[in-house]
């Protein structure tokens, strides 16, 4: 472990970009947000497919892990041939993240995810997905805002279910909630509890472990962390990294 704060790693997607060189992305707002919290920050980026997907001395260093909001994860991931409705997939970026769960499973490391690594901690351990909410049928609420609203913009209310350790994180059992995602958690993987559903339509908003090590939401508190609630997830991830708060 880090001798002053904890190093905790977050991953970056392919962005491609037909006027330039291709690049790799992650918001800034992810890092800002470790950083406040007393972390600092290393940015894991995706490997061509065939290559070993992260460095075993880096993985080493860790003391835990954030998995950000980005592409769609690959359905052949689950079992699932592509369907309608389904958006952009970045293979490079899931091969780095289904190892980085893996390594964190293996090693007992702090695992916080959001939005996509809420979705992609499900895939690693067995779960799958709803390729599009609209497109399965599963809800006729909008969970995709217009980002033209902005990302702060609060869109719906979740229920925390009592006895989580999201619920003693967030120390409520109903917010609003920011909502940028089509794809949702459809069947839950063996070893991970909900801790968190949409009030409307009962979608799956938070997942975690027995433990409390892994938390994972489908909202974006990187993008609230003027609220005390957002950052407190934040808190939590790096205090379970530096050893201070034990999980369960």
């Amino acid at each position: 472990m880090s001798e002053l704060r904890p190093l905790i790693a977050v991953t970056a997607g392919n962005r491609p970009d037909r006027s330039a060189a291709p690049r790799l992305a992650v918001n800034r707002a992810y890092v800002s947000a470790l950083q406040a919290a007393g972390a600092d920050v290393v940015v894991l980026p995706p490997v061509p497919l065939g290559q070993p997907p992260v460095a075993p001395a880096l993985l080493d260093r860790l003391d835990g892990v954030l998995l950000p909001g980005g592409a769609d994860v690959n359905p052949r991931r689950y079992g699932e041939a592509p369907r309608k409705g389904l958006g952009v997939v970045d293979d490079d970026l899931d091969s780095v993240e289904l190892a980085v769960v893996q390594t964190a499973l293996d090693r007992g490391l702090p695992v916080f995810g959001i939005c996509r690594g809420h979705q992609l901690v499900n895939v690693a351990m067995g779960g799958s997905l709803y390729q599009d909410l609209a497109t399965d049928g599963v809800t006729r609420l909008p969970h995709a805002t217009d980002l033209g609203l902005g990302r702060d913009r609060l869109a719906h209310g979740i229920e925390v279910r009592p006895g989580t350790r999201l619920r003693e994180l967030l120390g409520t059992d109903r917010l609003e909630v920011n909502s940028h995602h089509h794809q949702a958690v459809r069947r839950v993987a063996h070893g991970l509890v909900v801790s968190a559903v949409s009030i409307a339509d009962g979608v799956i908003e938070g997942l975690e472990s027995a433990d409390g090590r892994i938390v994972t939401v489908q909202c974006h508190p990187e993008e609230l962390t003027d609220l005390a609630w957002a950052r407190a997830l934040f808190d939590g991830l790096v205090a379970a990294a530096s050893g201070v708060l034990s999980v369960r």
